[in-house]
């Protein structure tokens, strides 16, 4: 079961990324919305939230709110073990 803050979060979609080319004023404020929702979000997630959380990914760190993400998926229960693949994707893609 995933609760309504995580999918709240969630239906944002995917992060924004830092080379968006909205102006920088809406990409500083849904920039500040996902940070705020992740911020509410108690910790540990569940494996299933976790695996969500995942999709969220955006192309980039975002400000710093992806690392925010990858951290409260460590969370999950299981996520040493089998953290989700979007997840290990978007940190290797970040650190090679």
């Amino acid at each position: 079961m995933i609760r309504s803050e995580v999918a709240e979060f969630i239906a944002l979609g995917k992060l924004p990324s830092e080379d968006d080319e909205r102006p920088d004023e809406i990409v500083a404020a849904a920039v500040d919305h996902a940070a705020d929702l992740l911020g509410r979000i108690a910790r540990p997630v569940t494996d299933e939230e976790a695996h969500a959380l995942a999709e969220c990914f955006g192309e980039d760190e975002c400000y710093g709110v992806g690392w925010v993400l990858l951290h409260l998926i460590e969370t999950a229960p299981h996520a040493r073990e089998d953290q989700p693949e979007a997840a290990r994707r978007w940190r290797e893609g970040l650190t090679s």
